[in-house]
C-alpha cells in the first residue's frame, strides 16, 4: 500500500525520553510531504503525456498502417497497370508482326506476279522476233522471187527481141 502525502501528514509519532527533535521531525516532514506532493504531481504529468504519447503512438500506428495498405493498393495498382501496359504491348507487336507477315506476303506475291509478267514478256518478246524474223525473211524470199521473175521476165523479152530480130534479119537477109 502506497503512501500519501496527507498520511505523511497525519503521521504521529509516540513520544520517548530521549527521542527526536519534535520541531526537526515536524519540519522534515513537511519537506518530505512536499517532495513527495511534487513528485506525485510529476508523476501524474508523466502519465498524462505517457498516455498523450500512447495516442499519439495509436494515431501514427494508425497512420502508418493507413500509409501501407496505400503503398500495398498502389504497388498493386502499379502491377496491374504494368501488366496491363505489357499485355497490350504484347499485343500491339503480335499484331504489328502479323501485319508485317501479311505486307511481306504480298510483297512477294507481288513480286512472283513482277517476275511472271516479266517472263510472259520476255516470252512475248521472243515469239514476236520470230514472228517477225519469219516475216522478213518471207518478204526477203518474195523480194527475191520477184527479182528471179524480174529477171526471167526480161531475159524472156531479151530472148524474144532476139528471136525476133533474128527471124526478121534471117528473113530480109536473105
Amino acid at each position: 500500500m502506497r503512501i500519501s502525502p496527507i498520511d505523511i501528514e497525519q503521521q504521529e509519532f509516540g513520544r520517548s525520553f530521549r527521542g527526536y527533535n519534535e520541531e526537526e521531525v515536524d519540519d522534515f516532514l513537511d519537506k518530505i510531504v512536499k517532495d513527495y506532493e511534487e513528485l506525485i504531481k510529476e508523476n501524474a504529468k508523466l502519465k498524462e503525456e505517457i498516455d498523450r504519447m500512447k495516442d499519439r503512438l495509436k494515431e501514427f500506428s494508425e497512420i502508418e498502417e493507413t500509409l501501407r495498405s496505400a503503398l500495398l493498393n498502389a504497388q498493386k495498382s502499379a502491377d496491374e497497370i504494368k501488366d496491363r501496359v505489357e499485355n497490350k504491348a504484347k499485343l500491339i507487336v503480335e499484331k504489328a508482326e502479323k501485319e508485317a507477315e501479311i505486307i511481306i506476303q504480298k510483297a512477294s506475291q507481288k513480286e512472283d506476279e513482277a517476275k511472271n509478267e516479266i517472263n510472259n514478256l520476255r516470252r512475248y518478246k521472243f515469239i514476236f522476233k520470230e514472228r517477225f524474223r519469219s516475216m522478213l525473211n518471207l518478204y526477203q524470199k518474195m523480194l527475191e522471187n520477184e527479182k528471179f521473175e524480174e529477171q526471167n521476165n526480161d531475159s524472156n523479152e531479151k530472148e524474144n527481141y532476139y528471136k525476133e530480130n533474128i527471124d526478121e534479119e534471117g528473113i530480109n537477109g536473105e
